[in-house]
């Protein structure tokens, strides 16, 4: 008997100090703990599963081709907002245009890439401000401009630019017409004189329009703005 009481006396001990331990203020704590910690795995693993997706849609660069490097992708994507993945995409489609080569001539850059395909290719390198030659950092920052992540008010600038040959600073009947007739295809309307007219009353429709006078001959940054907005969206977004 004395025994047996000799053994319950410290497992009676045992078990009021674990019940003391799991009442509060301890409870609290470990349940807490317990919530924090795995807050913290399901992060973790979220962002090594995102990282493995990136990997794996990381389009691999022409055989030659220098290989960009973690850093490179964290700078670029900084610098233009782009993902890894559309970084790799743009890496790999300027190396197959550029033969692998570390710069290109800009003009002949526009007209290989296959994002700019059509009849205002000749005026890209002006309205994007690039220089003579291009390396893959200049190309991958001027295609940021047409991500959707892009601000809206430099697509706007950038379409300004592309319209507004002269470099007045303003958009006139002129620069509208000869836009129209390069986006026009060749062959629509063969009758040169109703091609004319055609543009014509476009462009006149389009300047009574926005700037509500029909004597106006030119479209100030303003009012290039109220007729792009609707639009600048959808004409000015590549997805990469």
């Amino acid at each position: 008997k004395e025994t047996f009481e000799g053994f319950i006396q410290p497992t009676n001990k045992v078990i009021a100090a674990a019940m003391l331990l799991f009442e509060p203020p301890w409870l609290y704590v470990f349940i807490t703990g317990v919530v924090v910690i795995t807050c913290l795995l399901c992060v973790f693993l979220g962002v090594a599963y995102n990282r493995l997706v990136e990997r794996s849609q990381i389009s691999e660069a022409p055989d030659g081709a220098p290989r960009l490097t973690p850093e490179d992708y964290e700078n670029i994507s900084c610098r233009t907002g782009f993902t890894t993945p559309e970084i790799s995409r743009l890496y790999k489609e300027f190396m197959t245009v550029s033969s692998c080569s570390s710069s290109m001539n800009a003009s002949e850059l526009l007209r290989e890439v296959k994002y700019f395909q059509g009849p205002l290719q000749d005026r890209m390198v002006k309205a994007l401000h690039l220089p003579e030659r291009v390396d893959f950092v200049i190309f991958v920052t001027a295609m940021s401009l047409f991500s959707e992540r892009a601000p809206l008010d430099d697509k706007m600038k950038f379409l300004f630019d592309l319209y507004n040959v002269d470099d007045s600073g303003t958009v006139d009947k002129k620069d509208l017409r000869n836009l129209l007739d390069m986006v026009l295809p060749p062959g629509f309307l063969d009758d040169l004189g109703e091609r004319s007219k055609l543009i014509d009353r476009a462009v006149e429709g389009t300047f009574q329009e926005l700037a509500t006078q029909a004597e106006v001959e030119e479209l100030t940054a303003d009012q290039f703005r109220m007729a792009a907005t609707p639009l600048i969206g959808e004409r000015c977004t590549i997805f990469f």
